[in-house]
């Protein structure tokens, strides 16, 4: 029986170099071990917060087998100019996503107003399972994901400065920029093809109406998907140019600004964005009740999940996925 956690625990595994009530994941298998923990402990107090950290964790275990070159990735060969470097950034931003979680528990002031929206609704117990997961990539993705990314690139570009030659430090930091920006494009790809599998694991350890909204709303559901994330993961692009352009520490404060306000914009509007939001997450919020017992006390990481599972009815084709 295959499921989603083979792809990492086929070698042993650490947690980060602080585990204990702060994680620093050095790279997606040292995360997957810190998100096993976190969400042990959150399972076993019942704690909804245990949603997002589930679904990040599919992902996580998605982009730990394409940086590994395993499961399906095993067929297609390297879909990364540098695997290293995209396994190092989304260590480090695992660690950005617990260090907001941390401040969460311990009820410290939250690293951005998208996270403390999204933590405040997770902390309610019962609400929409579709809603706490939207509250969450958002904050992860249109706050954290930018800072994380400029934070790796900022150290490259500050290397090229031993050079001696101006115009290979100019012609390297093009090609390097290009290279990120591929590999930052690849992970698109990498997302949505975790999709389906975060829509079965969450409708069976948390209920609600995830399956059957996905099922309603069909093949479009997932091109809204995939148009949405390419979209805002743009965005982090661009912001993330935005930080590399800063020369002052004024400057880089209007980026992370501009951050702050976008992402909470968008929680607010995914929270009250008007009829539609609020059936929706009424239906979600009632087939959760109905459908579902309470919350399992004890994380399993064997959620006998098909891995690589192939829906007739998928776009993946017209999607121009390059694996």
């Amino acid at each position: 029986m295959a499921d989603i956690f083979t792809a990492f625990t086929a070698s042993p595994l650490k947690c980060g170099v602080a585990c204990g009530t702060q994680h620093k994941p050095q790279n997606t298998t040292e995360a997957l071990r810190c998100m096993r923990n976190e969400l042990t402990r959150l399972y076993a107090q019942e704690d909804d917060r245990a949603i997002f950290l589930l679904a990040y964790f599919v992902m996580t275990t998605q982009v730990n087998a394409a940086v590994r070159g395993v499961g399906e990735f095993n067929k297609v060969g390297p879909i990364f100019f540098d695997p290293d470097w995209v396994d190092r950034v989304a260590g480090r931003f695992a660690e950005l996503y617990f260090q907001s979680l941390e401040r969460s528990l311990s009820s410290a002031e939250p690293s951005s107003k998208a996270w403390e929206l999204a933590m405040k609704k997770a902390a309610e117990q019962g609400a929409s399972v579709l809603l706490n997961l939207l509250l969450g990539i958002n904050a992860h993705i249109n706050f954290d994901l930018a800072l994380g990314i400029h934070e790796s690139i900022q150290q490259e570009l500050l290397a090229l400065q031993a050079l001696d030659d101006p115009r290979e430090i100019d012609r390297l930091t093009l090609e390097l920029l290009a290279r990120r920006k591929f590999d930052h494009d690849q992970l698109n790809n990498v997302l949505v093809d975790a999709y389906p599998r975060i829509l079965r694991v969450l409708g069976r350890e948390f209920g609600g109406g995830m399956g059957l909204l996905s099922w309603l709303f069909g093949m479009y559901d997932e091109i809204i998907t995939f148009t949405s994330l390419r979209y805002y993961r743009d965005r982090v692009w661009h912001n993330v140019l935005g930080f590399l352009s800063t020369r002052y520490s004024e400057d880089a404060r209007k980026v992370k600004l501009r951050l702050e306000w976008e992402s909470h914009q968008m929680a607010r509007f995914i929270i009250k964005g008007g009829l539609l939001n609020d059936v929706v997450y009424a239906l979600d919020k009632s087939l959760r009740h109905f459908r579902t017992r309470r919350m399992q006390k004890e994380f399993r990481p064997d959620l006998d999940v098909k891995a690589h599972d192939k829906k007739k009815r998928r776009m993946d084709f017209r999607l121009q996925r390059p694996f």
